[in-house]
């Protein structure tokens, strides 16, 4: 318990400031959850499981794997200290997904038995619940269902060799055994996956994601900011994800497998991914009964909502092969998606839409090449891609590591406006991997053993209209962080400027917005006790308006005692509107994922108690407050609350077995 009180408040640190669909951020989240009940064996991981995690760059993975290399099997996790790369606050953080245990030798032909298989297993149980002491005008008249959140999930595994997942969830407002939701709750996801048997590297079977190359074509399992997605691009292989969350979106149904072909012993290494999909989507429908929009929120509370559920399929079905020698690879992706309604986003065929070349039509294909080389110094990346848009787009990247403490690294990409892929998610800063050319340039200093320095730029530009803005446009990113650590305490700062463009009000010019946010942290952490001050500042200026809002918190943690630890939140909120809104790093119960944003004047308050019933029984109990000063109502729409507070009661339990 000790030392997950580490993981949450680093992970939003991670996040802090970046903007990234909040859904992608959950996803990774509940990933981290199965990781946690499910933790990875140091001893036989491979560099590509490690990418998984974010917030961990490419020299701190292959200074992982040297140390295990030179000096053999951890015996201890907490030999990560021995690694200078290896800061405490990230030691800790991994600590909560990854275990030191002895690997069996045997001949390379052996194969796990049922029975070692079967004795090694153990999974968890967990139930959740959300529930408000308030209205909402929808729970009255307009939502289907109860106004209360629940969900059920299941994970496990039988050894590092076969692992499970199931998840039963049902939003607030949604029926249940009602309407289309006949078989209980409104959604469900599982999967079963099996790694490392034989030239068999992964197979997972029921839902997951997958990620060829940089992302170009396929891509639906990282979400991640510029910082963290930078990691993730000298991952040459194709990477697959089991996916049992709540999250309706962006996943695959089906199967998705990864062979070993290459001749053991061999510096020559192939391998073969392949993956296979069939599942139903929510779509909004053009008169004629085409696809005007993929929906991906899950929602299902009203009529409206609930006539949309599952009106479209779609299949997808891809390989890709990659080839690596020493630190060279090279590696080739192609993949198809049908549906069984025709997407038309442009219905009106407004040739000066923003949707004038998005997917049109019923089937399409995508083929890539992906190409690298990794070395100490000097590694770079690249990928290439074109397909039934007869377009391409292209990201290549190149990281220099010009002395001992200082990485360079830079990110060029060109996709052009006329480039498409159903499930492509490069490296961007617009949103999608279209209509955008962009230069990035950072840098990483570690100035000494307990300060470390990051920065970057990134200059966009969009050649094609775009949601906000009636012709070409640009934007200009810069981030600046600062971050101390020593013993127990950890000070970090960042800032972010930013230049956008947008039309001006009466949409006659497109005019410059730039955004300023700061955010300063004070961490201290020991075994039993835990604080934090987080102070919150952001601006947003442009032609005849200026917005600025502010944020002080507080986080509070202690082990109260060897089976019960209690958590505390406040924090006070101003901000003049909604466009400076403030997202708070506010601790959840295990299992449940939520980054509120406040905007306006008040304050929010959380406390949490974690107890260990006994050894294989945890609950979690949360109670929350938000109070607005300056207003009568919260939100609105069905949404709308109809008095300036709302209280919120959250409530887990969770089995080992």
């Amino acid at each position: 318990m000790a030392q997950e009180k580490a993981w949450e408040e680093y992970f939003y640190e991670i996040y802090a400031m970046e903007e990234i669909d909040e859904t992608s951020i959950e996803d990774d989240y509940e990933h981290l959850c199965e990781l946690e009940s499910s933790p990875l064996n140091i001893n036989t991981l491979n560099p590509e499981d490690l990418y998984l995690f974010p917030g961990i760059n490419r020299d701190q993975i292959d200074d992982i794997i040297k140390y295990r290399d030179r000096y053999g099997e951890f015996r201890t996790i907490e030999e990560l200290a021995l690694i200078e790369s290896i800061d405490r606050p990230l030691r800790l953080f991994l600590c909560n997904f990854i275990i030191a245990e002895p690997t069996i030798k045997a001949k390379w032909y052996s194969r796990p038995t049922l029975d070692s298989i079967m004795r090694k297993g153990h999974g968890e149980l967990m139930a959740n619940t959300n529930i408000p002491l308030y209205n909402r005008e929808g729970d009255k008249n307009g939502y289907l269902g109860y106004k209360y959140k629940y969900n059920i999930k299941l994970t496990g595994k039988f050894s590092d060799n076969i692992k499970y997942g199931f998840c039963s969830s049902q939003d607030a407002g949604e029926p249940l055994f009602a309407n289309k939701n006949k078989w209980g709750t409104d959604y469900y996801s599982y999967y079963i996956k099996v790694n490392n048997i034989g030239r068999l590297k992964t197979f997972v079977l029921g839902q997951y994601k997958i990620k060829f190359g940089m992302g170009l074509i396929q891509n639906n399992c990282f979400g991640y900011g510029k910082q963290i997605m930078l990691s993730s691009m000298n991952n040459y292989d194709a990477t697959i994800t089991a996916h049992a969350s709540r999250s309706d979106g962006g996943h695959f149904t089906g199967f998705a497998n990864t062979l070993d072909l290459g001749k053991k012993g061999s510096i020559n290494k192939w391998t073969l991914t392949s993956f296979w999909s069939y599942r139903k989507k929510d779509a909004t429908l053009n008169k004629d009964g085409s696809i005007s929009t993929i929906i991906t929120n899950g929602y299902h509370r009203t009529p409206t909502e609930m006539e949309k559920k599952n009106n479209s399929s779609s299949l997808a079905t891809g390989a890709h092969i990659n080839y690596k020698r020493n630190g060279l690879y090279i590696g080739a992706s192609m993949v198809y998606d049908w549906f069984d309604r025709p997407l038309y986003p442009n219905y009106k065929n407004n040739p000066n839409s923003y949707r004038t070349y998005y997917a049109k039509g019923y089937d399409f294909w995508n083929a890539s090449l992906n190409y690298g080389y990794i070395s100490g110094k000097l590694s770079f990346s690249g990928e290439t891609a074109t397909g039934s848009c007869n377009s391409i787009a292209t990201i290549n990247s190149v990281e220099a590591k010009v002395s001992k403490d200082i990485t360079i690294n830079a990110v060029q990409r060109f996709y052009s406006y006329k480039y498409y892929g159903i499930n492509a998610k490069a490296f961007n800063d617009g949103g999608y991997t279209q209509n955008e050319s962009g230069i990035y340039a950072g840098i990483t200093w570690i100035a000494t053993k307990r300060i470390t320095v990051k920065a970057y730029s990134d200059l966009s530009y969009f050649p094609w209209i775009k949601y906000y803005t009636s012709g070409s446009s640009y934007s200009f990113d810069n981030n600046l962080s600062l971050k101390y650590n020593k013993d127990k305490w950890t000070v970090q700062t960042k800032y972010r400027f930013r230049i956008r463009q947008r039309n001006n009000s009466d949409k006659t010019s497109i005019i410059n917005r730039y955004s300023n946010k700061l955010r300063i942290s004070v961490q201290r952490a020991t075994e039993k006790v835990s604080t934090s001050t987080i102070i919150d500042l952001s601006r947003l200026t442009y032609t005849g308006y200026s917005s600025q809002g502010y944020s002080i918190s507080q986080n509070f943690s202690i082990q109260a005692h060897k089976n019960a630890t209690f958590y505390a939140f406040a924090s006070y909120f101003q901000t003049d509107d909604s466009e400076t809104s403030i997202y708070l790093n506010e601790r959840n119960i295990s299992g449940s994922y939520s980054s509120p944003s406040f905007y306006g004047k008040g304050i929010r308050i959380s406390s949490i108690v974690k107890s260990s019933l006994t050894p294989k029984v945890i609950v979690n109990f949360k109670v929350a407050l938000t109070k607005y000063f300056n207003r009568n109502a919260i939100s609105s729409g069905l949404r709308m609350i109809k008095h300036s507070y709302q209280t919120d009661v959250d409530l887990s339990v969770k089995y080992k077995f």
